[in-house]
């Protein structure tokens, strides 16, 4: 090998490793609530929990409600996926059987015409099927459950306004959580 075309590789080589081994930073916003001082500000607090607290009484009762409407839907999303994998697996078995032809075939013919003749079959270009996986109740249950139910019920929002309202400070701080550069 020509030096100069080693010395490039090397050094493309070099390059990439060092870009792996780089690491990036990654940083997230928190949060840092400071009450208010006052005794009014503290008795405007307790009141922003107690909002918060009924906000999420609800929120889970909302969500315990619409766990018990999707039940009939759950069986109906599964009953049409397991049509759906019955048809798969037909799809599959017909697939594997032509498979299964094919390497007959080729096996017969590379016997017939020998190594260096003609050969009607193409090369390795012909994989074998993959199986199809079975659904299961809970992964219906799951994804309704994802779409439907879990969603925000929007007491973090309510609860800040109160908390400002009643004379607290919410300061946003940015942190490193992980790669982090020394000494910070």
């Amino acid at each position: 090998m020509h030096p100069a075309l080693r010395t490039l590789i090397l050094g493309i080589v070099a390059v990439g490793l060092a870009g792996c081994s780089t690491p990036n930073p990654r940083y997230q916003s928190i949060y840092r609530y400071e009450p208010p001082a006052d005794s009014a500000g503290q008795a405007c607090l307790e009141k922003c929990g107690q909002k918060m607290e009924v906000c999420q009484q609800r929120c889970t009762a909302d969500y315990q409600t619409c766990l018990a409407d999707i039940a009939p839907l759950v069986e109906e999303r599964y009953g049409e996926a397991l049509k759906r994998y019955a048809a798969e697996l037909d799809r599959y078995r017909w697939e594997l059987e032509h498979y299964q032809l094919y390497l007959s075939m080729r096996w017969r013919d590379s016997i017939w015409y020998g190594h260096g003749f003609y050969h009607p079959w193409p090369e390795p270009y012909y994989f074998p099927p993959v199986a199809p996986k079975k659904p299961t109740r809970d992964e219906a249950f799951d994804r309704l459950r994802k779409e439907r139910c879990e969603v925000e019920c929007g007491c973090q929002p309510i609860y800040d306004a109160c908390f400002l309202a009643c004379g607290g400070k919410r300061i946003q701080e940015v942190r490193c959580i992980t790669d982090c550069p020394e000494g910070k």
